[in-house]
């Protein structure tokens, strides 16, 4: 691995009377930051998942992040993955915020200007703002009602809504219309990357409006079929399935969903084609995951994935995550809560 690119020059902070030092991350302190995540959220995490992720080959998330450092101890930790993002036909540097985490011992010292506050901002200004001074021109995450709550009484967050978990309780589903199918699109078959594009063109026509991450078949392929731990506990059930939607002639794809199918309650992680056709990918997928023994079908979704999913049957909803912009991104604070983000679950690199 490479040294993670940018600011390397640290700087002194003295918090609570102790004196911190602010750097960025690089490949030296993978141990480091592997023993605070484990520390933090659990041992779910390895030097191929640190590879995946902030590996910075072509192929590779190219994960950015600052820390900061009490003597050689790794205590507060701020990263971020590079997120081509669209809106009206336009492309912009997106950042998406996450791994966000702070030593317990060091959690109750000063909170409003602890360790939290100084690692999330030295990240923030160093990476956010008008191009062509700063690398990424807008910053999101999905971070918790309390770290959202947070953030943005210490000035460091826009509250930019809310992302959902829907769901769909299964039982007699009604069959898709007559001139659909619903195909298993494996990412060994030799027409998957030219599948997910056409339908990444055809998403992208369709939803200016929207604040959209890129869907090709490259971003697929690092969050899906790349990522570590891809395959069950067994080796044999995977982790992610793709499906494609298409008419039964030639050129009739409709688009490709990616879901979770190994257990009861499915999950519909992300979908790749005209956003009008949301309602029948999510018949589609009820059928699939009933088909696979699942009592439920859920998706993550923001707001505009959920005013288009109305009317699908949904039988319960409930707030999963936040949705917090960095205030450092190169948009007006009180023009955050009018972005209308397309989110859904494969949004996140971590379900």
């Amino acid at each position: 691995m490479s040294a993670l690119p940018l600011n390397s020059a640290s700087s002194t902070l003295t918090v609570g009377g102790v004196e911190l030092t602010r750097r960025d991350i690089g490949s030296a302190d993978r141990d480091a930051v592997l023993g605070l995540h484990t520390l933090v959220f659990g041992p779910e995490v390895d030097a191929a998942w640190y590879a995946w992720k902030y590996g910075q080959a072509a192929a590779q998330g190219q994960g950015q992040a600052a820390g900061l450092w009490h003597g050689g101890e790794l205590i507060a930790y701020c990263g971020g993955l590079p997120r081509t993002l669209w809106q009206h036909g336009q492309s912009l540097r997106g950042l998406q915020i996450g791994d966000v985490m702070v030593h317990p011992a060091w959690r109750g010292i000063l909170t409003r200007r602890g360790p939290f506050h100084h690692v999330s901002q030295g990240f923030y200004d160093s990476r956010l703002g008008a191009a062509p001074q700063r690398p990424f021109q807008l910053g999101y995450g999905f971070p918790s009602a309390r770290h959202l709550r947070l953030a943005v009484l210490q000035g460091l967050l826009s509250d930019a809504g809310v992302v959902e978990t829907l769901h769909w309780d299964l039982g007699t589903e009604a069959a898709l219309p007559w001139h659909w199918r619903w195909q298993d699109l494996a990412p060994s078959a030799q027409g998957f990357d030219r599948c997910v594009n056409h339908a990444w063109r055809a998403m992208q026509k369709g939803s200016g409006r929207f604040m959209l991450g890129q869907r090709d078949a490259a971003y697929l392929r690092w969050r899906y079929v790349d990522r570590p731990a891809a395959l069950g506990s067994a080796g044999t059930v995977p982790r992610y399935r793709f499906f494609a939607l298409r008419r039964p002639w030639p050129g009739g794809l409709g688009g490709v969903a990616v879901m979770d199918l190994r257990s009861t309650s499915a999950h519909w992680l992300d979908w790749v084609g005209p956003t009008d056709l949301l309602p029948l990918a999510s018949r589609a997928c009820r059928l699939q995951a009933l088909s696979s023994g699942a009592v439920e079908l859920t998706t993550w979704a923001s707001a505009a994935v959920a005013r288009q999913l109305e009317g699908t049957g949904i039988t319960r909803r409930e707030v999963c995550a936040g949705l917090g912009m960095p205030v450092r991104s190169d948009l007006d604070p009180k023009e955050a809560t009018r972005v209308p983000w397309w989110l859904m679950g494969g949004d996140t690199d971590f379900l």
